[in-house]
């Protein structure tokens, strides 16, 4: 008697298993072949039939292609699987140290003022109230041209990827054979040309693909900076420049390398951290930084 008490219960439990994970698959948004499952749980068709059609009743249902999903009632307002995506857009995939679906759902589980984590978000422009983003979309889908003016100059370009970069929106577009990179906020006028289209060039897209910033340059100057050790850490734990590399040399000094496409780009980091970096080659831009910094002191000095 107790043998068969443990074979029901030991058939309970696997069923249990099953439906949960059976559950777990569609809340995430997945949709179910049952001969797929069949295979996955080495058990009869027939049994998950069961499963779908007796046990899960009202709570999945099959399409045309014979496959199941659940109902509309029992869908969640966004499927699980669809907050890795939106980590992806939103470039927070790797915030956490554990980047799980299951980290993520216990967190949001936790009421707000429980929670053992707290992001503060970084400082970002304001585009509400205009149609100018919703616009641009739809023209980088479907390939339109567009006009505008910035900076008090009109524009014909065609645009290409709206890239955020801290906490400021930018429109990658080609104007006159040059890919070119404009604020969202100084777009004015923006006229949209459903009338005609582009084809979009693989080169451009494989070069912003390969882009950690939004300065477009057809080349770039390679920078050397030697940075002191109280300012080292900061550059090691998450890069500040353009495709940055590091060592350490001797006395515990970094030795950075970057990739820069204009000295502006450069510049404002290196006066932020000084006196702990100097710039080591081009020796030109150490030469011009200097000279700025003197004009500054002289200005300051009248």
């Amino acid at each position: 008697m107790s043998a068969q008490r443990a074979n029901r219960s030991g058939k309970g439990e696997k069923l249990a298993q099953r439906l949960s994970f059976i559950l777990a698959r569609l809340h995430q948004g997945d949709v179910i072949d049952k001969h797929a499952l069949a295979r996955e749980f080495d058990v009869d068709v027939r049994t998950i039939e069961r499963d779908l059609g007796e046990r899960l009743v009202g709570i999945v249902q099959r399409n045309a292609d014979g496959q199941w999903s659940l109902t509309h009632g029992a869908r969640s307002t966004v499927p699980a699987k669809d907050l890795h995506g939106y980590a992806r857009l939103s470039g927070t995939e790797r915030l956490f140290p554990d980047t799980s679906l299951r980290y993520l759902l216990e967190q949001l589980s936790i009421p707000e003022p429980h929670r053992g984590t707290q992001v503060q978000a970084i400082p970002y422009e304001k585009l509400d109230g205009t149609d100018t983003f919703a616009a641009l979309q739809g023209a980088i889908q479907n390939h339109n041209h567009c006009r505008f003016r910035y900076r008090g100059k009109p524009r014909h370009v065609a645009p290409y990827r709206l890239i955020h970069k801290n906490g400021i929106w930018y429109l990658a577009a080609e104007e006159g054979e040059q890919l070119k990179s404009f604020s969202v906020a100084r777009i004015d006028a923006l006229d949209v040309d459903r009338s005609s289209q582009f084809a979009p060039k693989r080169a451009h897209l494989d070069y912003m693909d390969g882009k950690d910033d939004v300065w477009f340059t057809a080349g770039t100057t390679e920078v050397l900076l030697r940075v002191a050790e109280p300012a080292a850490h900061y550059f090691m734990r998450r890069p500040l420049l353009p495709r940055q590399q590091q060592r350490v040399d001797d006395t515990g000094a970094l030795l950075v390398t970057t990739h820069i496409s204009h000295i502006d780009q450069l510049l404002p980091v290196v006066r932020y951290w000084l006196p702990h970096v100097r710039i080591l080659a081009p020796t030109a831009w150490h030469e011009q930084l200097i000279a700025g910094l003197r004009q500054t002191l002289a200005h300051w000095a009248e």
